[in-house]
C-alpha cells in the first residue's frame, strides 16, 4: 500500500497543543511539540481506518500571527539581501575586468580596490569559477 501524505496544522491550546488535519476532517491534542507528529498520526490513521504505518503527517506548527509576520519579514530580507550581494559581486567582477582590459596589472587593480592579486585573478575568471 502506498503511505498517504498528510499535513496538520498545530496551534497552541492551554497548556497543549491542537493538531488539525483538515484532509481527513480530524482533530486531536497534543502535550508538547515531541508529541505532535505522533498523535497526528495516530488521529489521521483512526479517521482513515487503517494503521499507523500508512500515514505521513506532516505538523505545521502556528505561533503568533505577529510573529510569523515578522519571520515573513525576516525571510525577504535575507532574499532581498543574498540579490543584493550577487548583483555587488557581479558590479566587482566588471569593475576589476574593465581594468584589467584596460591594461592595469594585477597589483594596480589590488591596490586600487583593497584586494590581493590572487583575488583580482579569481575575479577574472569566468563566473562560475569564481563562487
Amino acid at each position: 500500500m502506498t503511505v498517504r501524505k498528510l499535513t496538520a496544522t498545530a496551534a497552541r491550546d492551554g497548556r497543549g497543543w491542537l493538531v488539525s488535519i483538515p484532509e481527513v476532517d480530524a482533530t486531536t491534542h497534543a502535550a508538547s511539540v515531541r508529541d505532535m507528529r505522533g498523535a497526528a498520526t495516530e488521529a489521521a490513521a483512526r479517521a482513515l481506518g487503517t494503521a499507523t504505518t500508512d500515514v505521513d503527517v506532516d505538523v505545521v506548527v502556528h505561533v503568533t500571527d505577529e510573529a510569523e509576520a515578522l519571520w515573513r519579514e525576516a525571510a525577504d530580507a535575507d532574499a532581498e539581501a543574498r540579490e543584493r550581494a550577487q548583483h555587488a559581486a557581479a558590479l566587482r567582477r566588471r569593475a576589476v575586468r574593465a581594468a584589467r582590459e584596460d591594461g592595469y596589472t594585477l597589483d594596480a587593480v589590488g591596490a586600487a580596490f583593497s584586494i590581493s592579486h590572487q583575488r583580482v585573478q579569481q575575479l577574472t575568471k569566468p563566473e562560475e569559477a569564481t563562487s
